[in-house]
């Protein structure tokens, strides 16, 4: 491993609440959605595919008792080969490609995610129930008629079965209203917002949980809900945390696809979508 790859390693081991969040679901065999919800360009992918990435890691490293960094570098390193972790990897390393089959991205994804549910969901094996969700389903695909809204309702149903296995369900949207209810119930919602502080920026990452907290109205007190901070994982604002070359190329293929298939769908009416 490079020293632009240690870098971005050590801070997600050392700092990252959310990676040691999966690799406690995937050593307890819970249910975990999480829901990462921000403006574009705030680094959403990226915390989610590091953070994924680390809470693997630490689980393959605890089960065979690797808890020291090193220890568990050496033991990932051989058994997978190389690790690139950083904005300056042009290819997966051989973790990615082990693991790459859990990326969906944009909804031109969802048809293969559908297909691959029944081996995803059927096989006993751990990770083959980890998925990273980002931007494939918005409630407002229901609206779109025709197929998506069918694929809309599966993927739902997917989900819901989902819930029965130990998942690692990871989603990415840029307002909440766009996340299903299934996703938003009883999971991790975090946040993303830019913050400056020691002399630098940083993308700063808040999981909130909506409380009710009371409130004075005339004589009276009624309870409001609101958002409280439970945790909070800040991410430099440097070129070396973000989305690896590789991966963010794959995505931008992913996303013309989908600027054709809308195009496709407007100029096609209801007609395109069956």
């Amino acid at each position: 491993m490079d020293e632009k790859s240690r870098t971005v390693f050590q801070w997600y081991w050392e700092q990252s609440t959310l990676a040691r969040k999966i690799e406690e679901a995937l050593q307890n065999r819970w249910f975990l959605p999480v829901d990462i919800v921000g403006r574009s360009g705030f680094g959403k992918t990226s915390y989610a595919y590091y953070a994924l990435k680390m809470g693997i890691i630490k689980y393959i490293c605890d089960t065979v008792k690797r808890t020291n960094m090193e220890d568990c570098v050496a033991h990932i390193e051989k058994n997978y080969g190389e690790i690139c972790m950083c904005r300056y990897c042009d290819e997966p390393d051989g973790l990615d490609k082990t693991y790459k089959w859990a990326f969906y991205t944009g909804i031109t994804d969802l048809e293969r995610f559908m297909k691959d549910a029944p081996k995803l969901l059927a096989e006993d094996d751990s990770r083959r129930k980890i998925l990273l969700l980002d931007d494939l389903v918005t409630t407002s695909m229901y609206s779109m008629g025709g197929k998506w809204r069918k694929a809309y309702m599966m993927f739902r149903e997917v989900i819901r079965v989902a819930r029965k296995g130990a998942s690692v369900v990871i989603v990415t949207s840029v307002i909440p209203k766009l996340v299903p209810d299934i996703l938003r119930q009883g999971g991790e919602f975090i946040s993303v917002r830019h913050v400056y502080k020691d002399n630098r920026w940083f993308f700063v990452y808040e999981r909130l949980a909506k409380v009710s907290v009371p409130e004075k109205f005339g004589k009276y007190v009624r309870y409001v809900p609101v958002y409280q901070k439970l945790y909070v994982d800040a991410i430099p604002f440097m070129a070396v945390f973000g989305l690896p070359r590789w991966l963010e190329e794959e995505i931008d293929e992913r996303k013309k696809q989908l600027i054709i298939d809308a195009s496709r769908l407007a100029l096609g009416g209801e007609n395109e979508c069956r």
